[in-house]
């Protein structure tokens, strides 16, 4: 005989499973980005996203909820800039909890193209379109480092236990999930989820025990790529271009975000041959120790002249406080200072209707298809009103070819300006990360060579009386600093100047002036860090195949050193020394990859990953060995 449980005990017992393992919740994640001016298209084709609660969990520790994309999803930052939301996936059943990192997993453009990027009109799965120097547009693969380890971003994104009826639309390997998306979820779904600490593994449930209907708000988390600072340019012998991604990307929760938007009069300002202005700006915030402005969030004017700073972390309660910057070589530079951010009512993707299919496998507890890419017009942001930039003349800047303390090749040139009213405390103005094998920057920094116009925000939409005025370091002058992950900030003490002062407002007058060049000073570790040392041999399949290498160490997809593999490679093996690692932290946990090539076929390079960690976590050293293919 069969027994049918009333409809009332059902939903008890349901609620008494959500106490004891919680019950699923829907959840969302989109990618936004912002990227230089330059840039046309910068394609990131994603397979998988991984939740840990721990932040310093290495990506081959326990604790990760694995979550598969049945169908990889592309998305380009130029697009997805200016606030605008691209959809990675939609519908996850991630489990409640607070989770202090979320990873992801790239499709690695070496492998065969996706439908998502080949429909997109990509090369590779990722890829970096970019006009150069020269005005040729150059078509590059994105390169990752160590990408099957994928993107590790430390954050706090809470999933709240999802109600009786979120319960019994659970994951099920025969379940399927018809619904209309409209901001909220409403379907119905037979099923039960187990779930286990460590890798969340789904079951399927092959006795149905309730239906239930629910109307919930997704949970929308949103990953933040600023390309300003992470794609980094670089040069292999003879002059082959390359593309890094060198990420130090941030996450939110979009329900606890906010926004800033402006709108800027163009007139009379030179713009990118894509008709886009070559001006920033950045959302900034006091450093820890309240010696400088750090940028937490840029974006990129757009050809009408708006921008949109989003999103921006802020909550009901205490609301959060930006200084935001607009820069760029060739306006004088506006500093907006404490704008409040209130949260925004934002829909993450716009009204679609989606048919989902889930299939559990032994590492994930939901598999779905992605979503259709979202827009920023639901963003209720606040406003600095319309501003207007003045025209400014420019010099470049680049640091000494042989400079006198050797950078970590993954740190990033910092040039600040210091408004000249009392207290004031260095802003970042422009900043561009370092060419790892070069010690240099890939193009030099074009600086604005004008005065600086400031003001303080009052009211959303209201004036803002602007007083223009020269930086502390005079004008056109700048305090230069080098910054990297897991290194102490460098000193505010080097200054340079234009090699020609000007004050000329309008650029048919411009003089050409020369390059200045600049040694920066060196990082140290911060206090209580450990300096470690990691030795590594690398052995090609071949003598003198390759003759030109560098082993490129990083932590959670951000390059933090290199080396170069030496002249002893060619004969077939180089042992390698890199000095002053931090180490003996809980981000001392590094992964190791090879670029290889010969000096005769730069072009043609060979790029390797070790796929075992460098665990420095608990130890000043550290060694491996690895043999190219």
């Amino acid at each position: 005989m069969t027994y049918r449980l009333p409809a009332a005990l059902a939903a008890a017992l349901a609620g008494t499973a959500c106490l004891l393992v919680g019950c699923s919740s829907s959840t969302e994640v989109s990618l936004t980005g912002n990227t230089p001016a330059q840039y046309s298209h910068v394609w990131i084709t994603t397979q998988e996203l991984w939740f840990n609660s721990s932040a310093t969990a290495g990506p081959d520790d326990s604790g990760w909820a694995k979550f598969p994309l049945s169908t990889p999803t592309t998305i380009d930052l130029v697009a997805e800039g200016g606030g605008n939301l691209g959809s990675i996936i939609s519908g996850l059943s991630v489990i409640p909890g607070t989770y202090s990192q979320i990873r992801v997993i790239p499709l690695d453009p070496s492998v065969a193209l996706s439908t998502s990027a080949s429909t997109a009109g990509a090369l590779y799965n990722s890829e970096a379109d970019y006009v150069d120097s020269t005005g040729t547009t150059q078509q590059l693969p994105l390169e990752f480092l160590n990408p099957d380890k994928g993107i590790g971003i430390q954050t706090s994104l809470k999933v709240p236990i999802g109600n009786v009826g979120a319960a019994l639309a659970g994951t099920s390997t025969t379940g399927t999930t018809t619904g209309t998306t409209t901001g909220t979820t409403t379907g119905t779904t037979t099923g039960t989820t187990t779930a286990t600490t460590g890798t969340v593994v789904g079951t399927t449930g092959t006795t149905t025990t309730g239906t239930g209907t629910t109307t919930q708000t997704p949970n929308s988390f949103a990953i933040a790529e600023d390309g300003t600072r992470d794609l980094v340019p670089f040069t292999y012998a003879a002059g082959s271009p390359g593309i890094m991604l060198s990420s130090h990307a941030a996450a939110y929760d979009l329900s606890q975000s906010g926004g800033i938007s402006g709108q800027l009069t163009l007139t009379n300002l030179t713009t990118s041959s894509g008709g886009v202005p070559a001006i920033q700006v950045s959302a900034q915030t006091l450093s820890a120790d309240g010696t400088r402005h750090l940028v937490v969030a840029t974006t990129a004017v757009q050809s009408d002249g708006t921008f949109l700073l989003y999103p921006l972390a802020t909550n009901s309660s205490t609301p959060a406080y930006y200084d935001v910057v607009i820069h760029g070589p060739g306006i004088a530079t506006i500093i907006v200072k404490s704008v409040e951010v209130t949260l925004s009512n934002v829909a993450t993707t716009p009204t679609a209707t989606t048919t989902t299919t889930t299939t559990t496998t032994t590492t994930d507890t939901t598999d779905t298809t992605p979503a259709s890419t979202g827009t920023n017009t639901a963003v209720n942001p606040v406003a600095i009103g319309t501003l207007t930039p003045r025209a400014a003349c420019s010099y470049t800047a680049n640091l000494a070819t042989s400079p006198a303390a050797t950078l970590p090749a993954g740190a990033a040139i910092g040039f600040y300006q210091t408004l000249g009213t009392s207290g004031s405390v260095p802003y970042v103005i422009e900043s561009a990360p370092i060419d790892p094998f070069n010690e240099v920057l890939f193009n030099a920094q074009g600086l604005s060579s004008q005065t600086v116009d400031s003001g303080t925000w009052s009211t959303s939409g209201g004036a803002i009386n602007v007083i223009s005025a020269a930086p502390a370091e005079g004008a056109g002058g700048y305090i230069v600093s080098p910054s990297a992950p897991s290194y102490a900030d460098g000193p505010l003490s080097t200054k340079i100047k234009p090699s020609t002062a000007t004050t000329t407002t309008t650029t048919t007058t411009c003089p050409t002036p020369a390059l200045v060049t600049v040694s920066a000073p060196a990082l140290g570790l911060p206090s209580g860090t450990a300096s470690g040392t990691l030795h590594a041999t690398v052995t090609q399949p071949a003598p003198a195949k390759y003759d030109s290498g560098e082993l490129l160490v990083s932590y959670n997809g951000t390059l933090v050193a290199a080396a170069p593999l030496g002249t002893a490679f060619a004969t077939g093996t180089a042992s390698v020394t890199v000095n002053g690692l931090p180490a003996d932290t809980s981000s001392s946990l590094y992964y190791v990859s090879v670029r290889a090539w010969n000096s005769a076929t730069p072009a043609d390079v060979q790029r390797q990953s070790y796929p075992n960690a460098v665990d420095m976590r608990s130890s000043t050293s550290g060694s491996l060995a690895l043999t190219l293919n």
